[in-house]
């Protein structure tokens, strides 16, 4: 894993920027993370596709991402499937808010089909990650399915679930990947826009307190 992972980290930078610019949706409390998911799904491009070469094997190391963001730019869950050319091992990685219970890990269902189990690996301050190894046969289950579900207890151990549609996973998966190299532009644009929403959403709260004062 030490080479899949660091072969993916040149990809993180420009990746996260846009999927955060084109996988924004409707704000919402954690505990409402379902329907955010749901209104995330109706609304967005769903899943992208990234590719780096790896400078020492010049194998291909590719991620399909699916990221769900608040309209504040607030993180909310995504799931990536990783890839590196050759290998039969894929890597279904899952970053999901901050506020969980870690002890009790997470639950990744297709439909309603078997729930597979994973475990935190590691927490920063807006995500933590876990990180599940699955197969082709696995893969063959996202194209067919409809919906993916990670699910986690939050600090009142209540169940949170999120869910990711699986519109548009095979067509990403066997498509062409986003040309990185155009997308340098989209972090600025990003920035303007996560502040342009920060500032409409700040105004919106002041005027609903004016009203109810």
């Amino acid at each position: 894993m030490v080479m899949f992972d660091r072969a993916f980290k040149r990809i993180l930078p420009v990746a996260s920027a846009t999927m955060a610019l084109t996988a924004i949706a409707f704000l919402a409390p954690v505990h409402s993370a379902q329907a955010q998911a749901q209104a995330n799904n109706a609304n967005a491009p769903h899943w992208m596709k990234f590719c780096s070469e790896d400078a020492k094997t010049k194998k291909q190391l590719c991620a399909i991402t699916q990221e769900l963001k608040a309209e504040t730019g607030q993180f909310l869950a995504s799931i990536s499937l990783r890839e590196l050319e050759g290998a039969k091992r894929k890597a279904l990685v899952i970053a999901i808010t901050p506020g969980m219970l870690l002890r009790h890990g997470l639950t990744i269902q297709i439909d309603k089909g078997k729930q597979i189990k994973g475990t935190f690996s590691i927490c920063f301050p807006n995500a933590c990650f876990s990180d599940v190894a699955v197969d082709a046969t696995f893969v063959d289950q996202m194209k067919k399915g409809a919906t993916i579900s990670v699910t986690a207890l939050n600090q009142q151990a209540q169940p949170v679930r999120f869910d990711l549609t699986l519109s548009g996973f095979t067509a990403s998966y066997d498509g062409d990947p986003i040309d990185l190299k155009k997308t340098a532009e989209e972090q600025q644009k990003l920035q303007e826009l996560l502040r342009k929403r920060a500032e409409e959403q700040r105004q919106k709260l002041l005027d609903q307190k004016q009203k109810a004062e």
